[in-house]
């Protein structure tokens, strides 16, 4: 289990910006009324088809308590019991699928919060006979340190092969074939992730967690760093930026954000470009959408190469952004001067005008109607203007009764329309929202959170490197828009020559803003590559000497290194459009920054990962209600 902090809810930007340990776990003596903690620190695992039940306990608060899942899904068949007001909460059912799920509990009595974090992995019923793995704990690995531990099972007839079906390792880590795994790890955390192995003829997997600890690092360098944290102003995500999430409306989210039938011709799904396996993206520079072949991720190709103008951006923390779309052309602006607290949001702006939608509901509205990513020709849908098409949608989920059933228990009777269905796949995304990262953690007072590398790289960050002049607050971006001279490739927006994509300027209709894009989140950045909004680049130190070297960069790029090189490269514009008038903030990012310091910047930006955001193929639905298939 990954324990989160408790968080004093109303103090919690204090507790953050001077680090000091609102700090609760179950290693902590003497927990009075200053904090909550939640019990137990890890669940056992269950077997499909037979009966479950874990009781949670909260420590510590006064009144009636409000339990929740924040993040992450229950195995189906089980569920929390969040009618309960006391200080224990049950989780029960009959789990009915075989597979690793992890999921994050929080309990709250209206001022004080902790959140816990659980791995279940539920086995095949095997009657106590076959392929079983018999290692059931991991020990420990320290960061920068060697580690080699090798899994155990019996019962196999033939020789075991050992892979990994979901989560992920520290980087430095990884797992051969024959169950050993090994390695040094560099990114401190629980790192969650299922082991599979196969004797030829049968498989068996179990759910793990392998601790990476911290270890004291350099002391002049700590102070350092926490000066520096506290003259900025600088803080993480907490338990304050759990989402409020309705199971039945996460659940339905899931099963239409994997279903196909939401596309025009049905052979794409939401998921389709931002899938689990793949950290919520696609891996490809361009997206494909309709009409596709090959599958999932850099496999995905078009017969008539159709791309999508634009990479698909990851889902992580999208319930916290204000304004969505490389262009920025559904959100909710800034107000200046800001509204007085406590006021009512502002209208979403979209191209079709404003609604009273989040900004997450109403991004989902757009991907349907978009003929090269989900609507598609030559359908019997063909010619109805987007709001006629998008009810049409709707019409036809409603075929399906399970898809009825679903509306009614998460909505209320009669309440299946479009509103609701981008509500629904908002739900879901909010589910992927992640607040644990080696980062977060040290804002919150670990110190030994971070390697000395990755103080480092902060430092620089935060100091000479100046990528917090955009790269600000808890999700590591200002939403400001900026050229950064990128080049230009594939069918772009039909802009300038007609292959250009103008960006920004498209949502504002001001030249000043040409080539201009926003800037992205860095949340879990190492594991979404490839980078920028065509995803020119393929790796973080690709990203990184761009900012160093820029027109020079700019000027060397070819695109054949590219997933998609061989079909984008020859697409590239030339450069001197998008040089000609860059960024300021971008022209005064230092160039002179030396081999070490690039290590040391990319080494934090590795300290961005929440273990448990990657690879979450948990979430992948067994079935969807139209009975389409589903990308795995």
């Amino acid at each position: 289990m990954r324990k989160l902090p408790a968080l004093c809810l109303a103090l919690s930007l204090t507790c953050a910006l001077l680090a000091v340990a609102c700090d609760g776990s179950n290693s902590s003596s003497g927990a009075g009324p200053s904090m909550l903690v939640l019990a137990p620190d890890t669940l056992p695992d269950g077997e499909a088809g037979t009966p479950y039940a874990q009781t949670l306990v909260v420590a510590g608060g006064s009144g009636s308590f409000v339990w929740s899942v924040a993040a992450g899904g229950l195995p189906p068949g089980l569920t929390l019991d969040t009618a309960s007001t006391a200080s224990t909460s049950t989780i029960t059912g009959t789990p009915t699928t075989v597979g690793s799920f992890s999921f994050t509990v929080l309990v709250t009595d209206g001022t004080l919060a902790d959140a816990a974090s659980y791995n279940v992995n539920i086995q095949a019923a095997t009657g106590g006979t076959g392929l079983v793995i018999t290692t059931t704990v991991l020990p420990a690995a320290t960061v920068n340190g060697t580690y080699n531990f090798a899994l155990q099972a019996t019962g196999g007839t033939g020789p075991l092969t050992w892979s990994i079906t979901s989560g992920v390792f520290s980087p430095g880590l990884s797992l051969s074939g024959t169950g050993v795994i090994s390695g040094t790890p560099t990114v401190t955390g629980a790192w969650g992730f299922t082991a599979l192995v196969d004797d030829g003829s049968a498989t068996a997997q179990r759910a793990f967690t392998l601790n990476v600890n911290g270890v004291a690092g350099n002391a002049t360098l700590e102070q350092q760093l926490r000066q520096m944290i506290q003259q900025q102003g600088i803080v993480g995500l907490n338990t304050n930026n759990l989402p409020n999430l309705n199971a039945a409306q996460v659940e339905l989210g899931r099963l239409l954000f994997f279903d196909k039938i939401l596309s025009g011709t049905q052979d794409v799904a939401c998921a389709t470009c931002h899938h689990p396996s793949l950290n919520t993206g696609d891996r490809l520079n361009l997206s494909i959408g309709v009409g596709a072949t090959g599958g999932i991720g850099p496999g995905r190709d078009h017969p008539s190469k159709v791309f999508i103008p634009r990479n698909a951006q990851p889902i992580y923390n999208i319930g916290l952004f204000p304004e969505l779309f490389w262009d920025k052309r559904v959100g909710r602006p800034p107000q200046n001067p800001p509204p007085p607290p406590g006021s009512p949001p502002p209208p979403t702006q979209t191209p079709e005008g404003q609604t009273n939608l989040a900004p997450d509901e109403a991004q989902a509205l757009f991907p349907l109607t978009s003929l090269t990513e989900m609507r598609g020709t030559g359908h019997s849908l063909d010619g109805l203007g987007n709001a006629a098409y998008r009810d049409a949608l709707v019409a036809r989920l409603a075929t399906h009764s399970e898809y009825v059933t679903r509306f009614n228990a998460a909505f209320g009777a009669g309440q299946m329309n479009v509103n609701n269905m981008v509500r629904a796949i908002a739900q879901y995304e909010r589910s992927q929202t992640f607040i644990n990262a080696p980062w977060d953690r040290y804002l919150r007072g670990d110190a030994n959170a971070l390697t000395d590398a990755q103080k480092r790289g902060a430092q620089l960050f935060f100091g000479p490197a100046r990528c917090n002049t955009c790269h600000s607050g808890p999700l590591l971006t200002n939403f400001s828009t900026h050229n950064l001279g990128i080049p230009q490739f594939g069918p772009g927006q039909g802009n300038g020559t007609g292959t250009e994509d103008f960006g920004f300027e498209n949502t504002t209709g001001n030249p000043a803003h040409r080539y201009q894009f926003r800037v992205p989140s860095l949340r879990n950045v190492a594991f979404t590559a490839p980078y920028m909004h065509n995803g020119a680049f393929m790796s973080l130190s690709e990203v990184l000497l761009h900012y160093r070297d820029k027109a020079a960069s700019t000027n060397a790029f070819t695109g054949t290194s590219m997933t998609q090189g061989a079909d984008l490269a020859p697409t590239l514009l030339p450069t001197a459009n998008v040089l000609a008038n860059p960024s300021n903030l971008f022209t005064q990012v230092p160039g002179n920054l030396t081999a070490q310091q690039l290590a040391d910047l990319e080494a934090f930006l590795h300290a961005l990962t929440d273990p448990a955001a990657i690879n979450r193929t948990q979430e992948i639905p067994a079935s969807v209600p139209s009975g389409l298939p589903v990308d795995r």
